[in-house]
């Protein structure tokens, strides 16, 4: 499954949705969210997103474990507050899948991200069991 190049700022593209809050924690010097706690809600979202989709009835020795992720920032983002994480299949590889990913606070997308994650059955590299292309496929 490759699916044309997509939008990830266009909250249309998004099927599957989850929140997470601001905290002020996730704040730096400067009083704007740090570049740390995008990273940590796009991980909200694509965990999220595993545990919906990918792997719902996952067997004790499958998981998948993430391989690259790239951000791009997008809008300043300040505490308080919460973000909507949108989050969507963009390649299906033999092992791999590159989820893509957008974060939205007050409808405004503040960072975008692509992440790969690998299919793992006991804690090496495996092929993409149907049943999950299958879930996949029904996402698109």
């Amino acid at each position: 499954m490759s699916v044309p190049t997509i939008d990830l700022t266009d909250p249309r593209v998004y099927r599957h949705w989850t929140t997470d809050t601001v905290r002020f924690s996730d704040t730096d010097a400067a009083g704007h969210v740090n570049n740390v706690a995008y990273a940590a809600y796009c991980e909200t979202g694509r965990l999220a997103y595993a545990y919906s989709i990918l792997l719902p009835d996952r067997e004790p020795e499958e998981s998948f474990i993430l391989a690259r992720i790239s951000i791009d920032y997008r809008r300043e983002c300040r505490w308080p507050g919460a973000v909507r994480i949108g989050t969507a299949p963009v390649k299906l590889g033999s092992t791999s899948i590159t989820l893509g990913s957008g974060v939205f606070k007050d409808d405004i997308c503040v960072c975008t991200a692509e992440a790969v994650v690998v299919f793992r059955q006991a804690g090496k590299p495996a092929p993409i069991p149907e049943r999950i292309r299958a879930r996949l496929e029904a996402d698109r």
